[in-house]
C-alpha cells in the first residue's frame, strides 16, 4: 500500500500541451510530496520521455496536437512504447472531453482528474491508482479500439427509442455501484456518448473510473441487473 511518505519515490510524467495546466499539475504534485517529475508538451515527446525517464505513473491530457492523449494511450497499451503496457495512467479531463471518455475507458485508463480539481482530489486518485492491483486485457483487444479525432469527436449515439428495462433491473446511485454489477442498458453520458455497452460486467477498476467521471459526464445513476 502506498501512502504519503512513499510518494517521493514515485516517478511521474505529466503530458499536456498547455503550459499553464502542465505547470499547475506539476506544482500540485510537488506540493503533495512527489520529487521526481518530468514534463512533455505532447504525445510524441512523451514517447521519448517514456524511454529515458521510465516513469511509474503518467498524468495525461487528451486534447493535444500533433499526437493526442488517446493515441499515446493506445500505443502504450499495445506495447508500442518503451514503457510497460500496464503503466498506470490518469487522464486529465476538461468540459470539452466528454465525447472521448468512452475511448479512454476502452483503453483502460486508471482514473480521471478534472483540470480544476484540487490537491486533495489529485492525491486521492494517485494513491488509489498506485496502491491497487491492476489487470489489463490482451494487447490485441486494445489494437481494435478506434481513436476518434479530438477536433471532430463522434456524434452522440442516442437511440430514437429508449431500450426497455428488464424485470430484473434496478436503478442505483453511482456511488453505490459495486464490482460485479451487470449493466442492463448501454451506459451513456448526459450528452449521449456511449461509455459501456449493455451486458458489461463491471470490474472494480470500472466502478472507480465511473465514480471519477460522475460529475464530468453528468452520470448520477446506473441501471443494473439484480
Amino acid at each position: 500500500m502506498t501512502n504519503q511518505s512513499d510518494l517521493s519515490t514515485i516517478k511521474v510524467l505529466v503530458v499536456d500541451d498547455e503550459d499553464f495546466y502542465r505547470g499547475l499539475i506539476v506544482r500540485v504534485l510537488d506540493q503533495i510530496g512527489f520529487k521526481e517529475i518530468e514534463q512533455a508538451p505532447d504525445g510524441a515527446e512523451a514517447v521519448s520521455r517514456l524511454a529515458s525517464f521510465k516513469p511509474d505513473l503518467m498524468v495525461l491530457d487528451i486534447m493535444m496536437e500533433p499526437m493526442n492523449g488517446l493515441k499515446l494511450l493506445k500505443m502504450l497499451r499495445i506495447g508500442m512504447t518503451d514503457a510497460p503496457p500496464d503503466l498506470p495512467v490518469i487522464i486529465l479531463t476538461g468540459l470539452s472531453d466528454g465525447a472521448l471518455m468512452g475511448t479512454a475507458l476502452a483503453l483502460d485508463c486508471d482514473a480521471f482528474v478534472k483540470k480544476d480539481d484540487g490537491p486533495d482530489v489529485i492525491q486521492e486518485r494517485i494513491i488509489r491508482v498506485v496502491s491497487n492491483p491492476r489487470s489489463l486485457k490482451s494487447s490485441a483487444s486494445y489494437a481494435t479500439v478506434p481513436i476518434p479525432s479530438v477536433d471532430s469527436p463522434p456524434k452522440p449515439a442516442k437511440p430514437d427509442v429508449k431500450a426497455p428495462v428488464s424485470s430484473a433491473a434496478i436503478e442505483i446511485p453511482i456511488y453505490e455501484l459495486q464490482a460485479g454489477a451487470v449493466l442492463d442498458q448501454d451506459l451513456m453520458s448526459e450528452e449521449g456518448y456511449l461509455m459501456y455497452a449493455a451486458d458489461t460486467a463491471l470490474r472494480e477498476a470500472d466502478v472507480a473510473r465511473l465514480q471519477d467521471l460522475s460529475e464530468v459526464i453528468g452520470l448520477q445513476t446506473v441501471i443494473v441487473r439484480t
